[in-house]
């Protein structure tokens, strides 16, 4: 962190501030690790946004808990437990380089998807509510061992095959993100993930983090819900496109 140049400072508070906006307004974001590895070693950037994403999520969860689906939390941490352990087994073995534009070109897809369907008078596709749940807890957990703040794209998916209105999609997110992080910033402490640089970088991110969730709060607020909805899509796309990149 102390190694960074100007530029690269400015990048840092530019995608911290811009990213827990789309936190704050949406309950969930995908774009943080993908663009802070270009400046920051992956050692560091995972820890970092594990910590300030349970900040973020008790913020949200403080003011909106009232709003949370406790039924689509608790159906789903489960899968989501068992995914995280089958990405600790599989972290040293998979190309994470294939896996990541894989996965790029999965959000890409069904963010335009979801998209298309707000302009269309058509129901969204039905799926049944166990095989819902499972996969995407098992997937998210997968992937956010992997790759940090991605896990939230998956629980976006779920929570928005649900139909869930904005205030309840927010809160709920926030809450299922908030025992994912829990679990792995134990994990990460655990194992000494949160060295000195990362410890700076908290420190310097987390008064960022707040101006971002303030704002993202301030534009969550004033959205309708087919507006919320299309915001949630065009975040998939963009979140899947850096992937696309590595």
């Amino acid at each position: 962190m102390e190694a960074l140049s100007l530029p690269e400072l400015a990048f840092f508070a530019f995608i911290i501030t811009l990213s827990y906006a789309i936190r704050g307004s949406a309950g969930f974001g995908g774009v943080t690790v993908p663009l802070l590895v270009y400046i920051l070693p992956l050692k560091i950037v995972v820890p970092v946004v594990t910590f300030l994403g349970v900040v973020s999520s008790c913020a949200i969860f403080a003011s909106d808990r009232r709003y949370i689906d406790w039924k689509a939390v608790l159906r789903v941490l489960p899968a989501t437990l068992v995914g995280a352990l089958i990405g600790l087994y599989f972290f040293s073995a998979l190309d994470q380089r294939t896996l990541t534009r894989a996965l790029g070109v999965v959000i890409i897809a069904y963010g335009a998807y979801s998209l298309w369907a707000t302009w269309r008078d058509t129901p969204k596709m039905q799926l049944p509510a166990q095989l819902l749940t499972h996969t995407v807890g098992i997937v998210a957990g997968f992937v956010g061992t992997l790759f940090g703040s991605m896990a939230g794209m998956f629980y976006a998916v779920y929570l928005d095959l649900l139909q869930l209105a904005k205030n309840e999609f927010r809160a709920t997110a926030s809450a299922i993100l908030l025992g994912l992080g829990t679990v792995r910033g134990v994990g990460y402490i655990a194992v000494g993930a949160y060295d000195r640089d990362a410890m700076i970088a908290c420190a310097v991110a987390l008064p960022l983090m707040g101006i971002g969730v303030f704002l993202g709060s301030r534009i969550h607020a004033n959205l309708s819900g087919i507006a919320f909805k299309r915001m949630v899509a065009g975040i998939l796309i963009l979140s899947g496109i850096p992937l696309l990149a590595r």
